[in-house]
């Protein structure tokens, strides 16, 4: 029963570990984006906690302003030290967003990460729409002059200011500032529009999207890489739903504290400032990309300030923003574990800066800690082996008798002292564990691009080493001996059954996990090599102790 139990515990693990591998959804393709079909908004035939009060979002209706063809739009390029922001005044846009410090390649020279909407040239992240007296229209189309030239922020120039001054067709100006800081990705985005007077419902929205495209190469070919999906704070609630249908709309109303689209590894973020109770995020499809907009209401006043991040999801840059936004790393079921796992890898890591020497020390402290569970499961298991003749003894004489087999095993336990799940439970316990910091590993940023044992040239057929914690062992060579440690702890771990069909079962597991291996993050297959090697000697040290325990056994007992 004992030994069934392990084996459920173990193809689970393994299921969990194939999914990841195998089936996590692949990045978006880039698909050719056209002005979306205008459609009616669709109101919900019963009441729901989600559903708006007030007029939400349609598709892009008519032209407001100037076409942009008819005018050339004046570019911007700011320089943060950490991003360059590319302002276009079409629309008073962001055209694209170059994040620095992080690389498309781990070769020399190779382009820094690009973040931009997956859409043609009519569209663009942090457009404004209006929505006024029901009727949607948009300040895309508007050509705008720009206040200043490119910026180049650094430590005697910490802050600067970009405005943007355009008019719609009707002849009312609009103003759009931009507010920027040194050696940050947030910066601050006010649209005002001048002389308009809002009726009860209007609503102003900024709009990022349609999706989040990056010029990345090697990162379709990581375990764990997901397409860009939303993520949102309203009313102090998680919102992470997206729409499926092409224009479909959704509206999560209440007071928004932030809305974002990323994917693994980097996200942008609307932080509306000081929005009021009646706000809402805005989500749509448009041709398969996702648009997702914060939008306000305009009463007194006819503008809307929002603080716009578009960076890594890295926990220590995000928390430095707004602790909340720690809530965009999503590690999945048992997050309340690993989150203090990853603050634990960063932590230990800012005095070691090396994550694989990181994972190895954190897994050493994991194994310390699950050393008292570890030691009752193997002394069980021991005890279980003990009991193996008298068992099978038992399975002779009631060969034909299930329910008196049962009842003569249950006596046979109590009689030893010995519980059958006692090997099984603690395994369960650690089950948590394992999913935490595997989750931590496999989606954090921090092991992207961070080098192991990596060297400057390639050294015959083992490369460069380990220059990327979060893809594959090139070499293969982790994956190998994470292999071999797994058959060498398979057989100095105790056998508790006496079927045959479930002991052959159980030797093939250090193949089938090898293969699935093969092509796991190296940072993650370095914490399970060692945690196996570990275990080993974990194991060595209990069956020395057991075989000091069987003399005194002996000697006690003549």
């Amino acid at each position: 029963m004992e030994k069934r139990a392990v084996l459920a515990i173990v193809l689970s693990l393994l299921v969990v570990v194939v999914w990841s591998m195998l089936f996590a959804p692949s990045p978006p393709s880039s698909p050719d984006v056209t002005s979306p079909k205008p459609v009616a908004e669709q109101t919900p035939s019963e009441p729901d906690s989600r559903a708006p009060t007030t007029p939400t979002l349609s598709p892009r209706v008519g032209e407001t302003g100037s076409p942009a063809t008819e005018a050339p739009a004046a570019e911007v390029t700011v320089d943060t030290g950490v991003a360059q922001l590319v302002l276009t005044g079409r629309g008073g846009g962001v055209k694209a967003v170059r994040l620095l410090d992080y690389h498309t390649t781990l070769d020399e020279g190779a382009p820094p990460i690009v973040v931009e909407p997956v859409a043609d040239a009519t569209a663009m992240p942090l457009e404004t729409r209006l929505v006024l007296g029901g009727r949607t229209v948009s300040l895309g189309d508007v050509v705008f002059d720009a206040s200043a030239s490119d910026i180049h922020l650094s430590a005697s120039r910490p802050e600067a200011e970009v405005m943007f001054r355009g008019t719609m067709a009707d002849g009312t100006a609009v103003y759009r500032t931009y507010r920027f800081t040194y050696d940050s990705y947030v910066f601050a985005v006010n649209t005002r529009v001048e002389g308009l007077q809002p009726a009860a419902g209007d609503q102003m929205a900024l709009i990022w999207g349609p999706g989040l495209r990056q010029n990345r190469i090697e990162d379709t070919q990581r375990q764990g890489h997901t397409e860009p999906l939303p993520r949102s704070l309203v009313g102090g609630k998680i919102y992470h739903t997206a729409p499926k249908e092409v224009n479909e709309v959704q509206v999560d109303q209440g007071k928004v504290s932030w809305a974002a689209l990323g994917d693994t590894y980097f996200t942008a973020v609307l932080i509306p400032q000081n929005p009021p109770a009646e706000s809402a995020v805005v989500r749509r499809v448009r041709e398969d990309a996702l648009e997702v907009g914060v939008q306000t209401p305009l009463r007194d006043h006819t503008s809307q300030t929002v603080q716009v991040y578009v960076g890594p999801k890295s926990h220590q840059v995000l928390k430095q923003v707004d602790p909340s936004l720690g809530k965009l790393i999503d590690l999945g079921f048992f997050s309340p574990l690993a989150r203090p796992m990853l603050q634990l890898l960063i932590a230990v890591n800012s005095w070691i800066h090396n994550y694989g020497v990181t994972i190895i020390l954190v897994t050493v402290l994991i194994k310390i800690v699950l050393w008292p569970l570890t030691n009752t499961s193997h002394k069980s298991m021991r005890a279980m082996q003990k009991l193996q003749p008298k068992m099978k003894e038992l399975q002779t004489m009631y060969k034909d008798d299930r329910q008196g087999l049962n009842r003569a095993m249950m006596d046979l336990y109590r009689e030893q002292k010995v519980n059958p799940m006692g090997g099984c439970l603690p395994m369960v316990l650690q089950i948590p564990v394992f999913f935490a910091f595997y989750n931590a590993l496999l989606y954090s940023i921090e092991l992207r691009h961070a080098p192991f044992i990596c060297w400057d040239t390639s050294i015959f057929w083992v490369g460069r080493g380990i220059c990327d914690l979060s893809v594959h062992d090139p070499s293969y060579i982790t994956p190998l001996l994470m292999g071999a440690s797994m058959f060498l702890q398979q057989r100095m771990t105790p056998v508790t059954t006496a079927d045959p069909m479930q002991a052959k079962m159980m030797q093939f597991m250090p193949l089938i996990f090898l293969f699935f291996f093969l092509k796991a993050p190296a940072g993650l297959v370095i914490y399970w090599l060692f945690n196996n090697l570990l275990t080993i000697a974990q194991q060595f040290i209990i069956n020395r102790m057991s075989e000091q325990e069987k003399p005194r056994a002996e000697v006690a007992n003549p």
